[in-house]
């Protein structure tokens, strides 16, 4: 089986496609950018890609929606990975040497506070294990933590655990280019998309799950990209593909929304 991650190996990509699959064997595929994993799983029934759709400090990861949007690709499960940071440099620099650092733009956004106390230029990378190929006497790399010298001889870890918030998180899906339904699901997620916008149109919605007493713990808005103000949601319900949520959709029906299935997954926290 062909796994698909934004590579390459030792990204968090990579290490959320390691705890998902344990000791299973798979071909792991890296790709230079998200758009390219969620194509290959498109291209090759058969395949998974391990991607990212929400950080508890970012939020959602607008590529991925759109892809689950717009693209015949569906979640299969949801990984929770935590997400922590180092500062590397070369071996025998001191902090105080470095006046620039590299990485992908939400590594920089979410180890800011850090980047902005030291007064550290930014320079942007295809993703965190390739910002290390920058690192020079000024220049440093943020990187996951927990990269070893065995991974390369010239750096090491300057800081550790410079992430702004000590919680933080990052969903991933599993993504396939066909429907699976697990029979002990834990979630549930859809996409609504009204015909039409008219007052109280989110609330409708809203409304209709809470009748039925089912929580929603995601819920995201994504442009429909064809005028401005026309918008379609995400919802992702604490609850299998059941009745009760089978009620719910035929009812988003009847008030002409349409509702497509993207998953009935387990959530592996």
């Amino acid at each position: 089986m062909n796994l698909y991650y934004l590579g390459p190996r030792g990204t968090f990509s990579y290490l959320a496609s390691q705890k998902y699959l344990g000791d299973e064997t798979a071909d792991y595929i890296p790709k230079t950018n998200l758009y390219e994993v969620v194509q290959s799983v498109q291209d090759h029934p058969g395949s998974i890609g391990i991607v990212p759709i929400e950080n508890s400090i970012e939020g959602t990861i607008n590529i991925i929606a759109d892809g689950l949007a717009n693209q015949n690709i569906y979640a299969l499960d949801e990984i929770h990975l935590n997400i922590q940071f180092a500062l590397y440099g070369l071996k025998d620099t001191d902090l105080s040497q470095l006046d620039t650092v590299y990485s992908i733009a939400p590594a920089i956004s979410q180890t800011s506070q850090f980047i902005k106390t030291h007064q550290f230029k930014i320079g942007y990378a295809d993703s965190t294990v390739q910002s290390l190929d920058h690192i020079d006497e000024h220049t440093g790399a943020i990187a996951p933590l927990g990269m070893t010298e065995s991974d390369n001889h010239t750096y090491m870890p300057l800081a550790e655990n410079i992430e702004d918030f000590p919680h933080n998180v990052t969903r991933f899906l599993v993504i396939g280019s066909q429907l699976e339904l697990s029979e002990t699901a834990t979630d549930t997620m859809l996409l609504i998309t009204p015909k039409e916008d008219r007052a109280g149109l989110l609330a409708t919605i809203l409304n209709t799950f809470a009748i039925f007493n089912i929580n929603l713990s995601w819920i995201e808005s994504r442009p429909l990209k064809t005028q401005l103000g026309m918008y379609h949601f995400f919802v992702q319900a604490d609850t299998s593909l059941n009745d009760e949520l089978n009620k719910v959709i035929k009812i988003l029906e009847t008030l002409d929304h349409q509702v497509k299935l993207i998953g009935s997954f387990n959530k592996k926290a």
